[in-house]
């Protein structure tokens, strides 16, 4: 999923969007606050965690990204 991300995020560099990866972020966070708050359970969630923190690494980047063009 995080290339799917990646081509997701890099579409909205390229349109200058910055609502919609900020609001990617705040979801993603709030997935991933939500599965280590339940770690030590019955199911490993620790793929899933890794997961959600590559793809914030992504939407990172790409805030980052938006950032410098609009210093520009």
């Amino acid at each position: 999923m995080s290339e799917v991300m990646k081509l997701i995020v890099d579409g909205y560099v390229k349109l200058g969007a910055r609502k919609e990866p900020d609001d990617l972020k705040a979801h993603h966070c709030r997935m991933a606050n939500e599965l280590k708050s339940r770690r030590g359970g019955v199911f490993d969630l620790s793929s899933s965690i890794k997961q959600l923190d590559d793809e914030l690494a992504v939407i990172q980047e790409g805030l980052a990204k938006l950032g410098t063009r609009a210093a520009a």
